[in-house]
């Protein structure tokens, strides 16, 4: 069975299974491992082979034809389509995601996880917090819960966002939800239509681009600039025809770690009121903020209750914690509620209780700081690794908090090396990082120019050996 030797599926990660499934064919489909015509496996031996619900594989494929990548022929299955080849789509990353210190352990340097690392996980804490919380709840954190949330977690999380928000958020309009991804799944589901127009940014986070495109949605790409996405280019699309979601990550922005301006943000939310349409704030490194004095999302603007404020603790404690909040818009809470239901009726009882433990004492801002000064110390490491390296003519903005760095290719790589295939020889060294093509949405001359470089995953004694290996790779291949 071909396909099942290039999908790997890792279930302890923000990204859904049938993303994970499309991402992997559509890679095999980048790099020659399956070419036009070529015929997939059927959905049930496929999904039997890796374990998986076959809507799972339906819903991969889905995605894929959506795409123009997949023809369904009656009677015979499914085949890579004909027009595939001219696709240009990137190859994803090389190497396993949601393992970030692989590197200290196998020989890998990965610069491609974006995600926190073990060393920080506050294991001793969730001890305690665990045992606290069966102490007191007994049997009720292992039964049917609410499908909003545990009561004393939305509280909490209300009493956090009030620093941010003009007014305190009631408790009832937070949302608990297993993940940000999840989060966006379902508004998409509430907002989103067969036909409909959303929009995301580019470079940007491709789950939910691809969460867009699983409703029939239209997805088209808006460009970042320096201070935020191009909202002349959003106003043109959305005065042309009706718009109906906007995808956004206003702050350390994934891939860029760009941070929007205040206008930006404000004009978002005047946009939003103006021409109807909804957007989705993608909150996952606030708390990364080396200085977060003065931070407001962009739901602090949000005079016409147009925006979904996602927020997420998977990335700020442990990823397997999979718990996020969203802070809905008034007129859709039942709707939203209803979805949730739908999908997976509730979030880990246990996990919500964890999480509320640490926020209701000091051990959640405790870990925030010490994350934050490991997070700044990798970064500087990583800034004179590439000043070693005699990297300092590739562009870069120093990052103001998060764990990832976006770094340009040299004027000299300029139609002589991409990142993509800078990314390939790196992979066959044993360093791991994330091509721009993987983060880009155009469908055409789609740009690859840069890396992303997770610092924060990386052991502070291999950022520089990785940044060497780097600088040798491409004065090999730029030549």
């Amino acid at each position: 069975m071909a396909e099942r030797l290039f999908i790997q599926l890792y279930k302890d990660i923000d990204t859904p299974l049938y993303v994970q499934v499309a991402d992997s064919l559509r890679a095999a489909l980048s790099d020659g491992q399956l070419r036009p015509g070529d015929r997939l496996e059927s959905v049930r031996r496929l999904s039997d082979a890796l374990g998986v619900n076959p809507a799972t594989i339906v819903s991969a494929y889905n995605i894929l034809a959506k795409e123009g990548l997949v023809e369904a022929r009656p009677g015979s299955g499914a085949y890579i389509s004909a027009s595939a080849a001219a696709s240009g789509l990137p190859a994803e990353p090389l190497g396993q995601p949601g393992q970030p210190e692989a590197g200290s352990t196998s020989g890998r340097i990965d610069f491609s996880a974006n995600a926190p690392p073990r060393h920080l996980f506050p294991l001793e804490d969730v001890k305690r917090y665990l045992v606290e919380a069966v102490d007191r709840d007994g049997g009720q954190a292992f039964e049917y819960q609410t499908a909003n949330g545990y009561e004393p977690l939305r509280a909490a999380i209300a009493g956090r966002l009030s620093r941010q928000l003009p007014q305190p958020p009631h408790p009832d309009t937070v949302h608990i939800v297993s993940g940000a991804q999840q989060g966006i799944d379902l508004v998409a589901r509430v907002i989103l239509r067969r036909g409909d127009l959303a929009l995301v940014e580019s470079p940007g986070y491709r789950g939910a681009r691809d969460v867009f495109v699983a409703t029939g949605a239209r997805v088209e790409a808006v460009p970042l600039e320096a201070d935020g996405l191009d909202l002349d280019a959003l106003e043109r699309l959305a005065a042309s025809r009706p718009l109906r979601l906007v995808y956004a990550n206003p702050v350390l922005q994934n891939p860029t770690g760009l941070c929007w301006s205040e206008a930006k943000k404000r004009q978002l939310a005047e946009l939003a009121g103006r021409f109807g349409f909804y957007v989705i704030e993608d909150d996952l490194f606030s708390d990364f903020l080396y200085d977060d004095a003065g931070y407001r999302p962009l739901k602090h603007y949000d005079v016409h209750d147009r925006v979904f404020h996602i927020k997420s603790f998977s990335k700020s404690l442990m990823p397997g914690l999979r718990i996020a909040c969203l802070l809905a818009p008034l007129a859709l809470q039942e709707r939203l509620s209803a979805a949730k239901q739908s999908v997976d009726l509730f979030s880990n009882g246990l996990m919500q209780r964890l999480l509320e433990r640490f926020l209701a004492g000091p051990a959640y801002d405790a870990h925030l700081a010490a994350a934050r000064t490991w997070y700044r110390q990798a970064r500087d490491t990583c800034l004179a690794a590439l000043g070693s390296a005699g990297l300092s003519d590739w562009p870069y903005v120093v990052p103001a908090g998060g764990i990832n760095l976006w770094l340009g290719l040299p004027a000299a790589a300029t139609g002589r090396l991409t990142a993509s295939r800078l990314a390939a020889e790196l992979a066959v060294q044993g360093v791991l990082v994330a091509p721009e093509a993987r983060f880009r949405h155009e469908t055409a001359d789609r740009p690859d120019g840069h890396l992303r470089l997770s610092y924060g995953s990386v052991p502070l004694a291999d950022i520089g050996c990785g940044i060497d290996l780097l600088a040798a790779a491409a004065a090999r291949l730029i030549g």
